[in-house]
């Protein structure tokens, strides 16, 4: 059904609002987002349309959230609306519900497929090509399961599957949060048709965890890792990762491109999105989990990445 959704927008930097730039990020809006509805929040997984104009989300509660988005003369985010909220449909052609219902990541297979992630009960759901990524289009799609490497069922419920992308040639990659809190390396796949899945350890920064990952229009692969302490607070990270490097290492690699955290605007980031939009250049989009919490926001921020 569709909902009213409030909308404001947001600095990158509360205390300096002429700050517009973030290592190689440009800053190009954001929005706080809420509606008067016991749905909404909790998204950790995001897809955007090749031309930006239309937002899909998967949230821990088993709910789709699908959105307009709309800019202004220069290309800033101005406006997200037609927001609407529907159950996310299993296999069985019913709702999602308990602990299978916990959706972490998003990302579109070759064919257009969407693909659909989950933790507590690990797995990744395959739904057919949606006219557009609608909610309430892909409420009356029942997808098929896609196998994922059984050592995952060795993981506890909120440890396992947090980055899912489709590569250039097709393959997936997979990242997990792991469940060694202390070890630098966390499990990683890359899954091919017709051949074993192929295990190795991607490096995440020391106090972060990885929480999304999205491929870049050159084949890259960008991924998002998360911190939050008590004393701290919270921070998000990003790393590029080269495509060629991808199941070639025992431990894979990405290079640190900028940390955001306060003064900055930021949340517990947990979506990643990326697109290429008619100039060329790439256009990232970060959505929050607002863990269905008063004390947290619901934040889709949008940065140009430069070379």
């Amino acid at each position: 059904m569709e909902i009213e959704l409030l909308t404001s927008s947001v600095p990158l930097n509360y205390e300096d609002r002429g700050q517009r730039v973030v290592g190689p990020l440009v800053y190009r809006g954001g929005l706080k987002l809420s509606a008067n509805d016991e749905r909404f929040g909790g998204f950790s997984a995001l897809l955007i349309s090749n031309d930006g104009r239309r937002l899909l989300a998967a949230s821990d509660k088993g709910i789709w959230f699908s959105a307009a988005l709309f800019y202004d003369a220069e290309g800033y985010l101005s406006d997200v609306g037609a927001a609407r909220l529907t159950p996310i449909i299993g296999p069985d052609g019913k709702p999602l519900s308990g602990r299978y219902r916990d959706a972490e990541a998003l990302a579109r297979a070759k064919d257009g497929s969407v693909l659909l992630a989950f933790e507590q009960h690990h797995r990744i759901l395959r739904f057919p090509p949606p006219a557009e990524l609608d909610a309430h289009a892909l409420a009356t799609s029942i997808p098929i399961s896609i196998a994922v490497p059984k050592e995952l069922n060795e993981f506890n419920g909120n440890a396992a599957l947090e980055g899912l992308v489709t590569l250039a040639n097709g393959d997936l990659l997979l990242l997990t949060e792991g469940l060694d809190n202390e070890r630098i390396g966390k499990p990683a796949w890359l899954l091919r048709d017709g051949a074993p899945a192929k295990r190795f350890e991607f490096n995440r920064a020391a106090g972060f965890r990885p929480t999304g990952a999205a491929r870049l229009p050159d084949g890259d692969i960008l991924v998002l890792e998360r911190h939050f302490s008590p004393i701290s607070g919270v921070a998000a990270l990003l790393k590029h990762v080269p495509q060629e490097r991808i199941g070639q290492d025992a431990h894979l690699e990405g290079k640190e491109l900028a940390r955001i955290r306060s003064p900055l605007t930021i949340d517990n980031m947990e979506g990643l999105a990326a697109r290429q939009d008619n100039d060329g250049r790439s256009i990232v989009y970060l959505i929050s989990d607002d863990n269905y919490s008063m004390l947290q926001r619901t934040l889709l921020l949008v940065f140009e990445l430069k070379e």
